[in-house]
């Protein structure tokens, strides 16, 4: 289980993957993503919290999504996406925000899905653990 936090250049990567840069004021970074395809619109906020971890939220059009004791980021230029990762010992989350705005949540995934034969698995928890399994990789 990794637990480096989210350097400075981490956030320069996603800067550069989004092409765009984060507002920073305090202990929060807020940048807003365009998704000319759909029209759609997301605030993205990542907050430095005191424990060392950070609470990172998406604002969209209909929906609000949080994902506390963010541990980690791990950029993929490849996927075009950023996954935010929550983890302990048993179970993992994420949040996965693209360059084009697009957002998805996988919320306290039990580990042992990520080390599974992904053909044993239904269709509602492969989708979990195949975006999840990148944080397993070691990045």
């Amino acid at each position: 289980m990794a637990g480096a936090g989210i350097s400075e250049e981490d956030i320069k990567s996603i800067e550069e993957l989004f092409g765009k840069s984060f507002d920073n004021v305090a202990n929060c970074r807020s940048v807003k993503l365009d998704n000319t395809r759909t029209n759609a619109k997301i605030s993205l906020d990542i907050l430095s919290e005191e424990s060392g971890t950070y609470l990172v939220s998406v604002y969209t059009s209909n929906s609000h999504l949080q994902l506390q004791n963010c541990s980690r980021a791990i950029i993929s230029n490849m996927l075009e996406e950023v996954i935010f990762v929550s983890e302990t010992d048993t179970h993992i989350s994420g949040l996965i925000i693209s360059r084009q705005g697009d957002c998805s949540m996988y919320a306290g995934v039990d580990r042992i899905l990520l080390s599974k034969d992904f053909t044993e698995l239904s269709s509602e928890k492969l989708l979990a653990a195949v975006a999840l399994s990148v944080a397993e990789s070691g990045d």
